[in-house]
């Protein structure tokens, strides 16, 4: 629920009313003091508007005015003014003063966003770097991967090709002990035929010089 504002007009109008009516001067910390509280910016417009109102009331209102009143009003009307511009001025001051600060406070708090927004980029830009440096070791490795590939491929292939060449040679070795298997059984049976034939011919020979050995004794 939306508060009540303190500092209305009627508030102000009743407040420098009452100044008024105690012989003292309307000033912007009089009739703040009397309002209970708010802000000076909020109240130095609307007691301007009353100071506005109250010259045209008077301007409307023709009242014969005796003298010694009128120079009472005259007297009370320059000190009102005089204190209306002291008020108004420090009014003004106070008014300067903050937007001193509120512009100090604003340099102070873009000198800090854009230092934040210059280590924001220095972040950025070292992700970056970072990022390139990855995708190039990401790139070498993938590289190194496929030529790991290539050569795993290739060993393969060579193994594969010696493999196929020790089947061969294996294959060609079992058919030259068998050949050789058959030579030495062969040669065994040559040996064992000449062996006999050879027994044989000494048998023959054994035979036939037994008969004229007979008839050389006769």
């Amino acid at each position: 629920m939306p508060r009540t504002p303190i500092i209305t007009p009627a508030a102000v109008a009743r407040a420098a009313t009452e100044l008024l009516a105690q012989g003292r001067p309307v000033t912007n910390a009089g009739v703040l003091q009397l309002v209970g509280g708010g802000s000076m910016s909020t109240l130095v417009p609307l007691l301007r508007a009353w100071r506005e109102d109250q010259k045209d009331r008077v301007a409307r209102e023709e009242i014969e005015i005796p003298e010694p009143v009128m120079e009472q009003v005259r007297e009370l009307a320059t000190r009102i003014w005089r204190d209306a511009t002291e008020e108004a001025q420090t009014a003004t001051d106070a008014l300067r003063r903050e937007l001193r600060e509120l512009r100090l406070e604003s340099e102070q708090q873009q000198g800090e966003l854009v230092a934040h927004l210059g280590k924001v980029e220095a972040e950025r830009d070292a992700a970056i770097e970072q990022r390139d440096q990855l995708s190039t070791r990401v790139d070498a490795l993938e590289a190194d991967q496929r030529q790991s590939a290539s050569e795993r491929a290739k060993a393969a292939a060579a193994l594969e090709a010696v493999r196929e060449k020790c089947e061969f040679l294996a294959t060609t070795l079992a058919k030259a002990e068998a050949r050789a298997d058959r030579a030495e059984a062969r040669l065994v049976e040559i040996l064992k035929e000449r062996t006999a034939e050879k027994s044989s011919a000494k048998s023959a020979r054994t035979g036939r010089a037994k008969p004229g050995e007979a008839g050389a004794a006769g």
